[in-house]
């Protein structure tokens, strides 16, 4: 199996723990996500969404799954994409609205704090 850990590399700067972890024991079961997951990154004209958009997605899926590590990574990714700190919490916003406050406590709030800890960086 050819080595897919540049896509992680290259949309979230690292390869997660938990992906680590999965492409060590369930090799087969990594491919098969990272084949998903290459797919859900296709950019235009392939793909509908632009950048931004997607890792916004997936900021606020993560958040309200609980996953604060994805969360965290793809609000990194997203502000490198171009999001802004104010479209990231409005859309965590929404998410509170659907979700209720759990999902703020459990994640969103690690988020908003990682966006002003990046934001507040020079670079």
């Amino acid at each position: 199996m050819a080595d897919k850990a540049e896509h992680f590399e290259a949309t979230l700067g690292a390869v997660p723990e938990s992906v680590a972890l999965l492409r060590r024991h369930a090799p087969e079961a990594f491919a098969a996500y990272v084949m998903a997951r290459e797919a859900a990154y296709r950019l235009p004209p392939e793909g509908h969404l632009p950048l931004a958009s997607k890792e916004l997605v997936f900021i606020v899926l993560d958040v309200a799954a609980g996953h604060v590590e994805g969360a965290v990574a793809h609000a990194e990714a997203g502000l490198r994409a171009g999001l802004t700190p104010g479209q990231i919490m409005e859309a965590l916003g929404i998410a509170i609205l659907i979700h209720g406050h759990q999902c703020w406590a459990r994640a969103g709030a690690a988020v908003m704090r990682r966006v002003e800890t990046l934001a507040a960086s020079p670079g």
